[in-house]
């Protein structure tokens, strides 16, 4: 009985050898690095939120923009108007928003800030001003020509800490 699965697989071994030199002429010479072309023609890699948004450099040009953005937002520049008064806690601030977003979106970044609810404890901050803040963040993604996808996960992601900003 072995002797038989012994023959049996032997042929198979045989069998797939002649197909694939006879597949390998078919090729009409096609070398091994034309087929590995091919081959990672195929293959996408699927970056990362963080890769996405450009990297830290891409981070940080999209949080001075926000920041920004909300300073001359009628509807929530009250909060972020009294930064400009002292340097050092804007660039405080920002650090912190850069280090928020680059860890959350896969950048293995370390964030060294305070938690949301925490960060926001006070602000009583509303329904329309949480509205507000994405609005000035999708405008802001738009303005530096960050696809839809990436909005879109981006949107997902605002959305889900709603519950951690609002009225605290």
């Amino acid at each position: 009985k072995i002797m038989r699965i012994m023959k049996l697989l032997s042929i198979l071994m045989l069998t797939f050898v002649i197909s694939n030199c006879s597949n390998n002429k078919d090729n009409k010479g096609a070398t091994s690095k034309e087929s590995l072309a091919v081959t990672m023609e195929e293959t996408t890699v699927e970056l990362s939120l963080f890769d996405r948004l450009g990297g830290i450099d891409g981070i940080s040009i999209i949080v001075d923009d926000i920041v920004q953005a909300h300073m001359e937002n009628e509807e929530i520049n009250y909060v972020f108007l009294p930064l400009k008064e002292n340097p050092e806690h804007l660039e405080s601030f920002k650090k912190h928003v850069k280090e928020f977003l680059a860890a959350g979106t896969g950048g293995g970044t370390a964030y060294t800030g305070k938690d949301l609810p925490t960060a926001h404890k006070g602000l009583q901050t509303s329904p329309k001003e949480f509205l507000s803040t994405v609005d000035d963040i999708l405008f802001v993604l738009e303005k530096n020509k960050i696809d839809e996808e990436t909005k879109k996960d981006m949107l997902y992601i605002l959305y889900s800490l709603k519950g951690q900003v609002i009225g605290k």
